[in-house]
């Protein structure tokens, strides 16, 4: 067996797969057609603007009858068959895609449609390989895969309208994060953006629950077919994610915003400027909403700041001690989870 490392452009690809010179093995590869439109159209935006996707691994061989050399897919069935599709107008790309939504590859110009069919994809060529050696390759590339966490997950098997909002989100977003220290680009990588994200939504369409896998799940199963809440969130969160990166900016700044403290300070600011969170025991009742963020920016990231300090400090018996000690475990739980908000909601209402 050999392997040699290759690039071909998809038109290269594309001539073999309709003349049958690429084919798909199904000895090995999984029923085609699992792709959700979502799915096949980010991948065929991903090429439109020119991002890179993993290569493609095909096995070479030679029909001695024929003397023609033919070549099977080893691991790129779905991308190989999304290419083909789209080449041949069998399709049109979903909302998905920002700027190509609704065309198919016939609606794109000439130069478009020329850059498509330049893009090169990478390819291992395996020459000379043996059926159980193919079996192996193939073992081996699956168990050698990352096994996926909980918002990898999520985002693997929803391809419907709450994912890719949320995709939006951490799109836009996600280098707030990494820049004011929330998460680390490790975690951003791992999609943990997106995780962080989806239970910021969910503060505004479930209220402050305990941290839960099953839960966020959930959203993404209820929300899948239709997002019907999309527009008012969306106007929501941005309002609230923007407040916190121009507005309390020297908050942000401070080093003390973690996951879970960003994510009551999120809470916060929807309590006092949308109201109506709902919590167990109607937490928040003496807590409605006054119709805006913070009634003083400045004098609320000074008050915010003591807080975060006498966290710092371990003050548990001091004026904050409530907080510091909603602060110190099981800091996902609803009930510290409200406290912090309630806390947090006070600071920037200058009301501690």
């Amino acid at each position: 067996m050999q392997i040699t490392r290759n690039v071909f452009t998809i038109n290269d690809l594309n001539n073999w797969y309709e003349d049958k010179t690429l084919v798909i093995n199904k000895d090995y590869q999984r029923e085609g057609g699992i792709w959700v439109p979502n799915a096949r159209t980010y991948f065929i935006d991903t090429i439109i603007n020119e991002f890179p996707f993993p290569k493609i691994t095909i096995r070479q061989i030679i029909n001695l009858k024929s003397r023609k050399t033919i070549r099977e897919i080893i691991d790129g069935q779905q991308r190989m068959m999304a290419i083909n599709a789209f080449i041949n107008s069998q399709y049109a790309l979903s909302s998905v895609s920002d700027n190509f939504a609704g065309q198919k590859f016939s609606d794109l110009g000439p130069e478009q449609q020329e850059a498509f069919l330049r893009y090169e994809v990478s390819i291992d060529m395996v020459i000379s390989a043996t059926e159980e050696e193919v079996l192996e390759i193939f073992r081996r590339m699956n168990s050698y895969t990352l096994a996926l966490n909980p918002p990898e997950q999520r985002h693997a098997s929803y391809q419907g309208e709450f994912k890719w909002f949320v995709k939006d989100l951490i799109t836009v977003y996600s280098s707030m994060l990494t820049t004011f220290n929330i998460l680390t680009n490790k975690q951003v990588s791992r999609m943990y953006d997106a995780d962080l994200m989806t239970e910021l939504v969910q503060i505004l369409l479930s209220g402050v629950v305990n941290r839960n896998k099953k839960a966020l799940d959930k959203l993404y199963e209820k929300n899948d077919t239709a997002f019907a809440e999309k527009a008012v969130i969306k106007t929501k969160t941005e309002a609230i994610l923007n407040y916190i990166k121009d507005d309390l900016n020297e908050v942000a700044n401070s080093g003390y915003l973690t996951g879970y403290m960003f994510y009551s300070l999120f809470g916060a600011l929807a309590l006092n400027r949308y109201g109506e969170i709902k919590t167990e025991g109607d937490y928040f009742e003496e807590l409605p909403s006054i119709g805006q963020f913070s009634t003083d920016s400045v004098l609320s990231s000074q008050k915010i700041l003591e807080l975060f300090s006498a966290v710092d400090r371990e003050e548990l018996e001091g004026q904050y001690g409530e907080f510091v000690k909603a602060c110190s475990s099981t800091t996902q739980s609803s009930k510290h989870r409200q406290i912090r908000i309630k806390w947090l909601a006070n600071a920037l209402r200058n009301k501690l």
